[in-house]
């Protein structure tokens, strides 16, 4: 089969696979309402505490909690975030004044990543149960930190990694379930963010790696709970080479932030903030006014420390061998993932045209040694990242029975895609391997 033929058979495999797989049905229809609604609380109201966690879940899950406290060290955007729920709750500058006050009994942590820990931990303390937005943190002695204070309180993690329950990549979980190729001896994964998605990085806090661990912890880790998931393995070992090549000091010229910019007409990452109106409603005027933070940053600013060209190697317990690379530069947003086995390799490409979509478009096929390559279909879905934050909403918010692959990420499956991160970013650092043993006891 050649590549047009190829492409061909895979749209049209694509566009009759429409139905859900069994699991995800089940995942997004089972359960029921709990008795009482939980007492429920946030903390951090940027953009994906007041999408996912907030608005995401009132919209509906709306019946199985109760708002009872919005927290964040800017009020302003705290405020800005209760009137988009609709909800009635105070807000709170401080942790422990809501936690007393408000006495949730879950709360959603969707902070700074540097400040994930330290949520969890004094909430955990607390008797609180926590969902933590991925990373689960950002170094090893954060890590640490949290698998203890688990420990020692035995109250629940949740770790939020969505990336695990779109439906397309459900269905590709439970391919590899089935062992198309047999035994898996190495793993090809390069990720793609294009000039609108990667760029947005560096425009923002992440840029700087003290406050998001750098994209191999804050971007990466949904990559490595991906990989770990399929191959129902855990990383041992990691060699990693990353650098800046494109943005911060290695830009033309820079700015404090595009609003400000005289270098609009020359420069290819130009954003204007005041056009969209949800950055303008949770960044701009008088919530800016308060912290300073900018939204539209300069990506070229000196300051970045986040590298944005990333390259490793990591050797798994199952003895895989995995090469992983990702870029933020690029004119495609998408990924390259191949499983390469004793009888064959499983190819998945997913590309997309437009940011926050990669999971709409896939093509994906087995190809036998010896033999020929079959597509395999697989669902598309609508919703936020390919469906998949409706099947982790519903399956933390509900509690439907779902088999054992679709059970909701814990602190073990946010230690181990965090620590690969982790680990990544210190051998970039040091030019050395990392041993995840090294870094934490589990």
């Amino acid at each position: 089969m050649n590549r047009r033929e190829f492409l061909s058979s895979s749209a049209a495999a694509l566009t009759a696979a429409t139905a859900l797989p069994p699991s995800v049905h089940a995942a997004l229809q089972g359960g029921a309402a709990p008795g009482r609604p939980r007492r429920y609380a946030i903390v951090g109201t940027g953009g994906r505490g007041s999408s996912m966690w907030g608005t995401g879940v009132k919209a509906k899950w709306g019946d199985t909690v109760q708002f009872v406290g919005l927290c964040d060290p800017n009020p302003k955007r705290a405020e800005v975030v209760r009137g988009l729920l609709g909800v009635e709750c105070p807000v709170f500058t401080d942790f422990d004044r809501m936690v007393r006050e408000a006495r949730p009994d879950l709360i959603a942590v969707t902070t700074v990543d540097a400040h994930h820990a330290e949520y969890i931990v004094r909430a955990l303390d607390l008797g609180i149960d926590v969902i933590t937005e991925k990373p689960m943190t950002t170094d090893e002695k954060q890590c640490q930190a949290v698998i203890d204070a688990e420990k020692r309180n035995k109250r629940k993690i949740i770790v939020g990694h969505n990336m695990r329950f779109s439906p397309a990549h459900v269905k590709i979980k439970e391919l590899m379930l089935s062992q198309p190729v047999g035994p898996i001896r190495s793993v090809d994964f390069h990720w793609y963010l294009d000039t609108s998605h990667g760029t947005d990085y560096f425009r923002r806090w992440h840029g700087i790696k003290a406050k998001s661990g750098s994209l191999w912890v804050h971007k990466a880790t949904h990559h490595f709970d991906y990989v770990n998931w399929l191959l129902d393995a855990e990383p041992v070992q990691v060699q990693a080479y990353g650098g800046i090549k494109r943005y911060g000091a290695a830009g033309p010229f820079r700015a404090i932030n595009c609003r400000t910019c005289p270098h609009t007409a020359k420069c290819p990452f130009y954003w204007d903030m005041t056009k969209s109106a949800s950055a303008m409603r949770l960044y701009g005027g008088e919530v800016e006014k308060v912290d300073g933070y900018l939204r539209d940053a300069c990506v070229f600013r000196p300051e970045i420390t986040t590298y944005d060209t990333m390259t490793a190697t990591i050797k798994y317990s199952t003895d895989v061998i995995l090469s992983y690379s990702l870029n933020a530069y690029m004119p495609i947003e998408g990924y390259s993932l191949c499983f390469n086995g004793d009888g064959g390799r499983v190819e998945i490409r997913s590309y997309a045209n437009q940011p926050w979509k990669v999971d709409q478009e896939f093509e994906v096929s087995v190809i036998k040694a010896f033999g020929q390559r079959t597509m395999v279909p697989v669902p598309t879905a609508e919703g936020e990242h390919g469906g998949a934050d409706d099947v982790l909403r519903n399956l933390i918010f509900r509690r439907p029975e779902v088999p054992a692959h679709l059970r909701i990420p814990d602190s073990r499956a946010g230690a181990m895609s965090a620590l690969t991160g982790i680990a990544a970013r210190r051998s970039c650092e040091e030019n050395r391997p990392i041993t995840i043993s090294d870094l934490v006891t589990f």
